[in-house]
């Protein structure tokens, strides 16, 4: 054997070796969807449980961001009517810092909205993806 001889025949237990890789490989591609379908699985379980608690502290946020621009409203209608019986400049400045307060909680409120609704996409989105991407497996 100088290297230029033609390489021997395959012998028998190599030939069943590749065989078993061949089967292993047409087995993987059958193994792939519940794999996928398992990692999905998992992901939406750790994703839905904090999905749940944060929509859970969101309406609890939106509650008391209503309580508060229900009260602040209140507040400024009271101070509304005092303003009309004793203006004084005390009360002026008051006044004044009241509706700058009320509308940086107006404005607090609108940005809070806003993120929970980007929020809902992001769910809806990754609720979508999960749902579709079972139904392709």
């Amino acid at each position: 054997m100088d290297g230029s001889d033609p390489p021997a025949a395959a012998s028998p237990s190599a030939a069943a070796a590749a065989g078993d890789d061949d089967d292993e490989r047409a087995a993987a591609p059958a193994a792939q969807p519940e794999r996928c379908e398992a990692l999905a699985g998992a992901i939406a379980g750790v994703l839905g449980g904090a999905l749940q608690e944060h929509e859970a502290c969101a309406a609890a946020t939106a509650r008391s961001q209503g309580e508060l621009a229900a009260a602040v409203d209140r507040l400024n209608g009271e101070l509304d009517k005092l303003l009309e019986n004793a203006p004084s400049p005390v009360i002026m400045q008051q006044a004044t810092r009241i509706c700058s307060i009320r509308k940086r909680v107006l404005a607090l409120n609108m940005l809070l909205r806003s993120i929970q609704r980007r929020i809902d996409n992001i769910d809806r989105i990754v609720s979508t993806g999960v749902t579709s991407a079972s139904m392709n497996n």
